[in-house]
C-alpha cells in the first residue's frame, strides 16, 4: 500500500490501510455502502495526515471521474461538466483563454473535487462565483445532486453536506473575456513565484488570512506569522518558510509530527501575541497528540 508521503505534496505521512483507484460513481458509491464511508485524497495538494498513517480505504478518483465535456451552449456563456478527480492544471491547459471564469484556479495544485469542497480561489476569485450545480454521493452512498442556490459557500468553505463527495461539478462560463483572463492569470503566477517557496514541498497556505480588524483593515495570515517573529522557525525537516510565514515547507526528512508541531507553532504563537485565532486552510485527518492539535479551538 501507498503511503500519504507518497501521495501528498507535503511528502510526509504514513500509509494507507487501503488504497483503490476509483474510475466511476458506480463503483464509489458501491464502496461507501460497503464500508460506510471512504477518505477521497483528490490530488493530496491541501493534506496533512499523521505519520500512522489513516485507517479505512483511501480513493483516488480516475476514469469517468476525470473526464470533462460541454453539456450546454447558448450564445457566449457554455455549461462545463468537470469530473471531480479532474486536475485543477488540466483544466486549465484545454480552456484557460477559451472559456472565462476559470482564473480562481490559477496556481491552485488540486482537483475539482477539493476546489468545490473547499471553495478554492486566489486574489482573482472563487471557483464558487461559477458553479451552477455539484454531482456526487451522500454517506449513505446515494447519487444526489445539489445546486449552487443551495449551497452556503463562503471564504474557503464549500458548504457541501456532511459526508457529501463530489463526483462531478458544472461550471457556467462564458467565451466574453477570455483573453483578458490569461492577462490576468499570468500577472498572478509572476506574482506567486516572486513571492512563494515554490521549490520546497508544502501544501500552500496553511491558514486562512483572518477577518478584517476593528478598524476594517484587512489582515493576512503569513503578515501575522511573520510579525511575531517565525519566519524560519524550524522544527526537525519542517519550517516556517523564510520567504512566505503561510507556508510551512519540507527541507528535508520532515515528519508530518515536524510540519503539525509548525503550524502549532505559528497559530499559538499569533493567538498568545495578538488574540488572533488563525483558522487552518489544511485538511488534516488521521490520530494526532492532542497539544498539537489546533483546528477544535485552544489545544493547550
Amino acid at each position: 500500500m501507498p503511503t500519504f508521503a507518497e501521495l501528498g505534496y507535503w511528502k510526509v505521512g504514513g500509509p494507507c490501510q487501503r488504497f483503490e483507484v476509483v474510475e466511476d460513481a458506480a463503483r464509489l458509491r458501491a464502496l461507501i455502502r460497503g464500508e460506510g464511508s471512504v477518505f477521497v485524497i483528490g490530488n493530496g495538494s491541501n493534506l496533512l495526515v499523521s505519520d500512522d498513517g489513516l485507517a479505512g480505504t483511501t480513493v483516488r478518483l480516475a476514469g469517468a471521474l476525470r473526464a470533462v465535456d460541454v453539456v450546454d451552449e447558448a450564445g457566449d456563456s457554455v455549461e462545463l461538466r468537470v469530473g471531480a478527480g479532474l486536475l485543477n492544471a488540466v483544466l486549465l491547459n484545454r480552456y484557460l483563454g477559451k472559456l472565462a471564469g476559470l482564473a480562481p484556479l490559477v496556481g491552485v495544485p488540486g482537483t475539482m473535487g477539493g476546489a468545490v469542497a473547499m471553495n478554492a480561489g486566489t486574489a482573482l476569485g472563487e471557483i464558487g462565483d461559477v458553479v451552477l450545480r455539484v454531482e456526487g454521493t451522500d454517506a449513505s452512498g446515494d447519487a444526489v445532486t445539489v445546486q449552487r442556490a443551495d449551497l452556503p459557500m463562503a471564504y474557503r468553505e464549500g458548504g457541501l453536506p456532511d459526508g457529501f463527495i463530489v463526483t462531478t461539478a458544472v461550471l457556467g462560463l462564458s467565451r466574453v473575456g477570455a483573453a483578458d483572463e490569461v492577462v490576468r492569470a499570468q500577472a498572478h503566477l509572476e506574482r506567486r513565484k516572486a513571492t512563494q517557496p515554490l521549490a520546497l514541498p508544502s501544501c500552500g497556505s496553511v491558514f486562512r488570512n483572518p477577518p478584517p480588524d476593528a478598524a476594517g483593515k484587512p489582515r493576512a495570515a503569513g503578515q501575522l506569522i511573520d510579525s511575531v517573529g517565525l519566519k524560519g522557525w524550524r522544527c526537525g525537516g519542517a519550517q516556517i518558510s523564510e520567504k512566505h510565514a503561510n507556508f510551512i515547507v519540507n527541507c528535508g526528512g520532515a515528519s508530518a509530527t515536524d510540519v503539525m508541531t509548525c503550524i502549532h507553532k505559528a497559530w499559538s504563537t499569533v493567538r498568545d501575541a495578538t488574540g488572533v485565532r488563525l483558522t487552518p486552510e489544511v485538511r488534516v485527518v488521521g490520530d494526532w497528540d492532542k497539544k498539537l492539535w489546533p483546528l477544535g479551538g485552544d489545544p493547550g
